[in-house]
């Protein structure tokens, strides 16, 4: 006999629930490397030092170089649509 996996009255059961909770727990940063940034653009490192970097903010910690995530959200959001 199969059984029933009973859901809460938010629609979820105890696995769903537990990863929302673990969502909603993560914190976003506020700087990203620029491979993080070359991959949250979906772009490779040579095309971001040659097209994009002049186009967000960077900031240097030290000798490491970091992204702020906001204006990548600015750039993508700025760029047409590939139809």
């Amino acid at each position: 006999m199969p059984q029933s996996i009973q859901a809460a009255p938010d629609g979820l059961n105890r696995a769903q629930r537990r990863a929302k909770a673990s969502d909603e727990r993560r914190i976003r940063p506020r700087f990203v490397t620029i491979n993080q940034a070359c991959e949250y653009l979906s772009v490779s490192r040579s095309h971001f030092y040659a097209k994009l970097i002049s186009k967000v903010k960077i900031i240097h910690i030290g000798r490491a170089t970091r992204v702020e995530l906001d204006s990548l959200d600015e750039l993508a959001d700025s760029l047409p649509a590939a139809g």
